[in-house]
């Protein structure tokens, strides 16, 4: 109990406010209130037809492809760096769903950043039903230069009210003028390695080490046996179950001389999709559980020097938070915790925060460091998806790259762009990056030329790596052919190649 109180005394003093603050609300009581808000055809007010019979908005649309809007500016001074949920009321009657999995009825803001704007929206839902709460929630970047509430129907038919709208902000981590104690930024990179997969044989890491080259392995504690991660249980059996085979793979690992990261691969209570990224659960006593679980960890390994580091959970997810004062935290303030309770027991390894965003490179436009010892900061780059995951989860086959991709040109200098801001991460906070997975399927045209190009601009940084994945999942093994059909494993193929190429840097 002592320890858990102190982790919290530490981490309510990273939080520069201890509540939410309303920076907008609309209850729609009064006709004059609706003149700020941009003129739309299709809305009126109702004096009545809202929660309790009060005020509310009304859009109604017949044609599939109108727009039916109204929106109103936002203080952008007050957004930018914050986490913002917006959040109301609606009521829909005969909507239909559209084709396109954005369209629909709109709870929405948008940002523009970067050059670009960002349409974060709430969860769709269609058909007849009566009122129902909806939110959203985003992480407004640093750069925000302004920002729009829009509501109403986009690109669909039939009928919605919408009352009682708050846009809030949750508490916010402080961002240090200095971050103390960091490891140095890598001038080059000096581990690239695999995560592992079903094979963790003798000879598998054997193989791995004198043929790869390869010196760390990013170990997956995930699903396994059916148990349910959603019980204290289940989640503990599945940590317990695994740590076994690390165990196994810790003695294997001394003799070849290769790190190993350990991953939480699923979290309690987080939703998990086909891909495996983790929505995170707003459940206190999830988030408590996690906290206890990499505290145990670190108390258990963090004398073992095989253990490169603490990736304290995969692909997380937190755009559809709940603000409450005594609930769950977002995915910043929740790895400060954790954080800050690994540093109780273990002051030196290694811990690895990725961002939200499914840890990809967008995700480091928000993402706050911590102020703790040795951080190390983490995505994954599946990029464009449409290519990378060709064939896989009914993503049609034969895109080419480099080439015409979805709508845009795709090459080296494009992947690049995309990775800009972790790039402007590590530039602006001066810490180490490591890029957790990467991966394309097997039978994508030209795949060792995408494979090239993305390590190219890992090693160009100076960041370490690890491939997804070894031995595991056939549709990503670089030692099967292109060949779709054909699962044998034939070792020499163009894709191992190249990761075979960089790899033997590890031997100097």
């Amino acid at each position: 109990m002592k320890q858990i109180l102190l982790v919290l005394a530490v981490f309510s003093a990273l939080l520069s406010c201890a509540v939410e603050e309303v920076v907008f609300q609309a209850d729609f009581n009064r006709k004059d209130a609706v003149s700020k808000w941009s003129k739309n055809p299709d809305m009126t007010w109702q004096s009545d037809g809202g929660i309790n019979n009060s005020g509310c908005l009304k859009f109604h649309s017949t044609d599939p492809n109108g727009n039916h809007l109204t929106y109103i500016p936002l203080d952008i001074n007050k957004l930018r760096g914050r986490g913002v949920v917006v959040e109301g009321w609606m009521k829909a009657d005969q909507v239909k769903e559209s084709s396109r999995s954005y369209l629909g009825p709109k709870l929405m803001l948008s940002v523009t950043h970067d050059g670009t704007t960002s349409y974060p929206d709430q969860t769709k839902k269609y058909g007849t039903y009566n009122w129902e709460k909806f939110s959203r929630y985003w992480h407004v970047p640093a750069t925000a230069t302004k920002a729009y509430l829009n509501l109403g129907l986009q690109g669909t038919t039939g009928t919605v009210w919408i009352d009682e709208v708050r846009v809030l902000l949750t508490p916010a981590l402080k961002v240090p003028a200095r971050l103390e104690k960091q490891l140095p930024r890598q001038k080059r990179t000096q581990y690239r390695g695999v995560m592992s997969g079903n094979d963790l044989s003798e000879e598998a890491i054997r193989e791995l080490k004198e043929v790869w080259n390869a010196n760390l392995i990013r170990f997956q504690i995930g699903l396994n046996n059916g148990l349910d991660h959603t019980t204290e249980a289940g989640f503990r059996k599945i940590v317990e179950n695994k740590l076994v085979e690390l165990e196994k793979l810790i003695p294997l690992a001394r003799k070849y001389g290769i790190k190993i990261l350990i991953d939480m691969h699923v979290g309690p209570g987080t939703s998990t999709d086909v891909l495996l990224r983790n929505q995170l659960s707003w459940e206190p006593k999830d988030q408590q559980l996690l906290v206890d679980i990499w505290r145990e960890i670190a108390a258990k390994y963090g004398k073992e020097p095989v253990i490169w580091g603490y990736d304290l959970l995969n692909e997380p997810r937190d755009e559809n938070y709940v603000y409450k004062t005594d609930g769950g935290l977002d995915w910043n303030r929740l790895a400060a915790r954790i954080a800050a309770a690994i540093r109780e027991v273990d002051p030196e390894t290694p811990i690895i925060v990725e961002s939200t965003d499914w840890g990809g490179p967008e995700g480091f436009r928000t993402l706050v460091p911590i102020n703790q010892p040795n951080m190390i900061y983490s995505f994954h780059f599946y990029y464009p998806n449409t290519f990378t995951h060709q064939g896989v989860v009914g993503k049609p086959d034969g895109v080419l790259y480099p080439g015409h991709i979805a709508g845009e040109e795709w090459n080296r200098e494009k992947l690049k762009q995309i990775m800009q801001p972790v790039i402007d991460f590590q530039n602006k906070y001066n810490v180490p990056i490591y890029v957790g997975e990467f991966g394309v399927a097997r039978w994508a045209p030209n795949a060792e030329k995408w494979l090239e190009d993305v390590i190219s601009i890992f090693e160009e940084n100076g960041w370490d790596w690890t491939y997804h994945a070894y031995r595991e999942y056939n549709g990503w093994d670089a030692e099967i052919g292109s060949d779709k059909n054909d699962r044998t494993r034939i070792g020499d193929t163009p894709r191992r190649r190249v990761l075979l190429k960089y790899m033997r840097q590890n031997e100097k």
